[in-house]
């Protein structure tokens, strides 16, 4: 078996790029030869991974990469692919044709995901072009999975669920590592992409309100983006700045998630939020908004941490000072955090996806 991973590009920290490499690395734990074809961008540094390259972005970049692929699936002997984010699947629909290799389209945001700037209809097209051939769609939660069902119901037979690869043994690692330096003892922590989405400015407006109630920890953002400035601004008029600790990126954020107070998820729109999962597996208390797909269903319908309304923020400041006050309703027991995360462990991931494969 030799598996290709084909990505648009790899963005370093990026939430779709973790998991496809923490998948590539348990398939190569299970004697597995692996690839990775990058359209565009920066590539994986897993030993043992062979990285391909596209031709770059645009139409011109996508024709390119269509026949670039299409040679190399012959020349490598490729049999297994699975793409993801649009421009990759649309990439590795043309690249297929006529091939008898095995692929999977994986979808990991909200079909209504603003940032991608695709709406139903284009993404019923897209789907359904997917599904016209041999291969199969995956997508990173049940209720993602749904929500495409009910647009493409004649596709259901090939629409599949496989949760994302988020729990390793190098992850569990890797917080052991030291905090980075010049942070508060006691803080609050969001970590993410610094785009609309992510919601942010929403985070921002909640804490100033809650804190008009009460003493709160300060508040750490950890990431990366466009939104850097405007959001730093916004702390600022909010008098709050010299509470809101702003890291960029960071290479290893996770002895920051694993030693924060509380983990809080303001996104509008996500698929299934890896670091939700990753905030479960290191023990951490977690506040999420209930986005459309996604956090209601890993956290069990907040058994295992607060929901709040999406883009509410009065109720994400409730939130925030419920934890304060009923840090039990955060503070799930081991056991139900270790069954929880279990299918978001690498094993199980790969065991998803070869029996996608296999059916």
């Amino acid at each position: 078996m030799h598996i290709l991973f084909i990505l648009k590009d790899f963005k370093t920290g990026g939430g779709v790029e973790r998991v496809q490499q923490r998948l590539s690395e348990q398939f190569l734990k299970d004697g597995q030869r692996v690839s990775f074809f990058v359209m565009n961008g920066d590539t994986p540094d897993t030993a043992g991974v062979q990285t391909l390259h596209g031709a770059g972005g645009g139409i011109v970049g996508l024709l390119k990469s269509i026949v670039l692929l299409r040679r190399l699936i012959r020349r490598e002997g490729i049999t297994h692919l699975i793409s993801a984010k649009e421009q990759a699947n649309l990439c590795t629909w043309f690249a297929t044709l006529g091939r008898p290799c095995r692929v999977i389209y994986s979808r990991h945001a909200a079909l209504d995901c603003t940032e991608q700037k695709t709406g139903p209809a284009s993404l019923r097209l897209l789907y359904a072009l997917y599904l016209c051939g041999s291969g199969k769609v995956v997508t990173v939660s049940k209720a993602l999975r749904q929500s495409l069902v009910d647009l493409m119901p004649w596709g259901r037979q090939r629409i599949r669920y496989c949760p994302n690869a988020v729990v390793t043994d190098q992850l569990l690692q890797a917080s052991q590592a030291p905090l980075p330096v010049g942070l508060p003892r006691a803080y609050w922590l969001s970590l993410g992409r610094l785009v609309e989405p992510k919601g942010f400015h929403l985070l921002l407006d909640a804490y100033a309100l809650a804190l008009r109630s009460e003493a709160l920890p300060d508040l750490v953002i950890a990431g990366d983006g466009p939104l850097l400035d405007a959001l730093t601004t916004q702390a600022s008029q909010l008098g709050i700045a010299h509470r809101v600790h702003f890291t960029g990126f960071l290479s290893n954020p996770y002895p920051l998630l694993r030693h924060a107070r509380l983990f809080i998820l303001s996104s509008v729109q996500e698929g299934m939020p890896t670091v939700l999962i990753e905030a479960l597996a290191l023990g951490t208390p977690v506040l999420a908004c209930d986005c459309e797909t996604g956090p209601r269903e890993l956290l069990d319908n907040g058994r295992l941490g607060q929901l709040v309304n999406v883009n509410d923020v009065p109720a994400l400041a409730k939130g925030m000072l419920r934890s304060l006050t009923s840090p039990d309703c955060v503070a799930p027991s081991a056991k139900m955090l270790a069954d929880a995360i279990h299918p978001y462990t690498s094993q199980y991931a790969a065991k998803t996806y070869y029996q996608v494969w296999n059916q």
